[in-house]
C-alpha cells in the first residue's frame, strides 16, 4: 500500500490572536488568504477591582503553546505538511 502524499499548500503563514479573553491560533495558505486550520482557548479573567482586569501570563503562554499544538494536529488530518510553514506573526486587534 502506497504512502498518503501531503498535500503542498504552502507557504503556510500562522498568526497568534491574542484577544481579550481568547487565545486563537490560525494557518494561512499565504498565496490564496485561505484559512486552512484554527484552534481557541478561552483566558479567564479575575476581576480584582472595579474596572481592572488580570490574566495569568503563564495561563496565557500556555495557551499559545496549546493553540499551535492542536493547530499543527488539525493540518496533519488535513494531510498538510506542516514544513511549508514559512512565517508565524503575533496579533493583539482591538475592535474598532
Amino acid at each position: 500500500m502506497a504512502a498518503l502524499k501531503k498535500a503542498v499548500w504552502g507557504p503556510l503563514v500562522g498568526a497568534v490572536d491574542q484577544g481579550t479573553s481568547l487565545m486563537c491560533f490560525e494557518f494561512f495558505n499565504s498565496k490564496a488568504a485561505e484559512l486552512l486550520s484554527h484552534h481557541q482557548v478561552e483566558i479567564k479573567q479575575e476581576f480584582p477591582r472595579e474596572e481592572w482586569v488580570e490574566q495569568d501570563p503563564k495561563e496565557i503562554l500556555h495557551s499559545v503553546y496549546e493553540c499551535i499544538e492542536k493547530t499543527c494536529e488539525k493540518l496533519g488530518q488535513l494531510n498538510i505538511d506542516i514544513s511549508d510553514i514559512k512565517a508565524i506573526g503575533v496579533t493583539n486587534l482591538k475592535p474598532l
